[in-house]
């Protein structure tokens, strides 16, 4: 388990396929939503401590890394950024850092390679990688979900993440496919659970709709709180939603 008393973050999280900003529903009906270089400008003019950037051409197409991009984010950028999206190899976890990004996302190499992830924590250090885990709930359970080949797996999500626990990382990403883009809230039911198995940060994702929802998620044991659709398509700003926190006496970062 995670230090108690340390302060929460709000972490946009944006989804592009080929160069274009976009919104999901249950990881599928693609939604484009503008330019990445222009989004990334706005979230500049907001102040946003810090971003996610998924890059799901890659797992759609089964393609390598975009450099272009890489070098894009790096030059317009302001605040840290994390990135995923083909990475397939240290090289490409290389890449990434040495492109300007602060963290490097990783997600369907572990499922196929679990000593991938071991090696990429011992060269680049724990702090550098973050995990990416999808999953769907069937009835009363809840499995992984395989981005790169949207089918969903007969793998439990407590027992894969007990693996990742047990190798290490910086942090997690918990990505509910059934919440996503619905704007409803977060899944919450695997949450606690996940508190007790992983020692590391979780970063709650997936269906965020207002500022009540992340509150919600922190209350139960989330460390931090991932979003999209809220910043597109709903009144609440990044600054609203930190507000929010402060006044109901949430420490956020």
């Amino acid at each position: 388990m995670t230090k108690t008393g340390l302060k929460k973050r709000v972490i946009p999280i944006i989804l592009i396929d080929n160069y274009q900003v976009v919104a999901t529903r249950n990881f599928g009906d693609y939604r484009v939503l503008g330019n990445l270089e222009q989004t990334i400008e706005i979230f500049n003019r907001r102040n946003v401590d810090e971003i996610i950037i998924l890059d799901i051409s890659c797992s759609k197409n089964n393609s390598t890394l975009d450099n272009k991009i890489l070098k894009m984010m790096s030059k317009n950028t302001l605040m840290p950024f994390s990135y995923g999206g083909g990475i397939k190899s240290l090289n490409d976890i290389e890449n990434c850092l040495t492109n300007g990004c602060d963290k490097v996302v990783i997600n369907n190499s572990i499922k196929k390679n679990n000593e991938f992830l071991s090696k990429a924590t011992q060269e680049f250090g724990k702090q550098a990688i973050t995990v990416s885990v999808d999953y769907f709930r069937d009835k009363k359970n809840y499995f992984v979900y395989d981005h790169s080949s949207s089918k969903k797996t007969n793998i439990n999500l407590y027992d894969y993440l007990k693996i990742i626990n047990k190798i290490g990382c910086g942090e997690v990403v918990i990505s509910s496919i059934d919440n996503d883009g619905y704007l409803n809230g977060y899944d919450l039911g695997p949450l606690k659970k996940i508190r007790k198995i992983v020692d590391f940060p979780i970063i709650t994702n997936g269906g965020c709709g207002n500022p009540k929802h992340m509150e919600k998620a922190f209350k139960i044991g989330s460390d931090a709180c991932g979003a999209g659709s809220i910043f597109y398509y709903t009144k609440f700003s990044y600054k609203d939603i930190k507000n929010h926190k402060k006044k109901n006496k949430i420490k956020v970062r």
